[in-house]
């Protein structure tokens, strides 16, 4: 979707917030492979600089405002992807400060989960309505839960060969990263996603029995997934430390795959790139080795 690149790549700058994540990361490799200049936001840009990919990386923290702005200078179009606990405000931070910057164009990535109030819905909810009441122009990426969450169960996986997840046989379209940063990639590099709101899953929607068999053939052992209930879920989810509205809202997204209503599949992914979503699969089989 849309005939190209926009402008002049050697005059554009693409600021990346969170290029040190799965879906940042991919994002920079896709846009320095498209010949976009780039500069990236990261609070230990010595990781990307690392990577030697000739971009601008640049030290901030999205939770202190002031190290904002700098970043912005120069820059027409931002990524921002926000993974911290205070996602609300981080969110708010950056495109306040890209308001007051001058910057055209940003482009969030948010949740499948917004509407419905689950999963990352409640926190990125804030920042999607901030964007959308500012003068910039933007595009909203709300992806479904990522592929790459599975690494959640890669302790038990080890030790006991199985998982726990409170879904039951209910199905969802989990996403692999990749696709979101190809897709980002592709919204920040070409015409008509301004205004558009896009609604990211993989191409299948599966159970976790289905990604335990996925995870058996690519770790070539038996895995399994036990099925919990909900109560036990939220219990250990507050022990690992996660404030209580991130227990509820996750606690209430698997109620709703368990009974069936986040079975959707979107064309979305093979619309924009012009080639199939990832599936779980392959992801499995890409990332055996962190389950070994």
């Amino acid at each position: 979707m849309g005939p190209g690149v926009l402008g002049d790549t050697l005059r554009r700058v693409i600021l990346v917030i969170g290029a040190s994540g799965k879906v940042g990361g991919r994002a920079v490799r896709r846009l320095v492979e498209k010949g976009m200049a780039v500069r990236t936001f990261s609070r230990d840009p010595a990781r990307i600089v690392a990577l030697d990919l000739g971009v601008d990386a640049v030290a901030g923290d999205l939770d202190q405002a002031d190290t904002i702005p700098p970043a912005l200078q120069g820059v027409d179009t931002v990524l921002v992807v926000a993974a911290g606990w205070d996602i609300p405000g981080e969110e708010t931070n950056v495109i306040e400060a890209a308001e007051a910057a001058g910057v055209e164009h940003v482009v969030l990535l948010s949740s499948l989960g917004v509407d419905a109030g689950v999963a990352s819905g409640p926190l990125h909810a804030p920042g999607e309505a901030r964007l959308r009441s500012s003068p910039l122009s933007w595009t909203i990426l709300r992806p479904s839960v990522f592929m790459a969450n599975a690494l959640m169960w890669r302790d038990t996986i080890k030790a006991q060969g199985v998982f726990y997840e409170p879904t039951g046989s209910g199905r969802h379209a989990m996403i692999d990263p990749v696709d979101i940063g190809d897709v980002a990639a592709e919204v920040l590099t070409s015409t008509g996603h301004v205004g558009a709101t896009y609604e990211l899953t993989g191409p299948e929607a599966i159970s976790a029995a289905e990604c335990a068999s996925a995870l058996s053939e690519a770790l070539g052992t038996e895995v399994r997934h036990v099925d919990i209930p909900d109560e036990a879920f939220r219990d250990g989810m507050s022990k690992a430390g996660a404030p209580p509205p991130l227990v509820d809202s996750l606690a209430r997204y698997y109620a709703m795959v368990k009974a069936g209503e986040f079975a959707m599949v979107t064309p979305t992914v093979p619309d924009l790139l012009g080639r199939p979503a990832r599936t779980f699969g392959e992801w499995a089989t890409e990332n055996a080795k962190a389950f070994a």
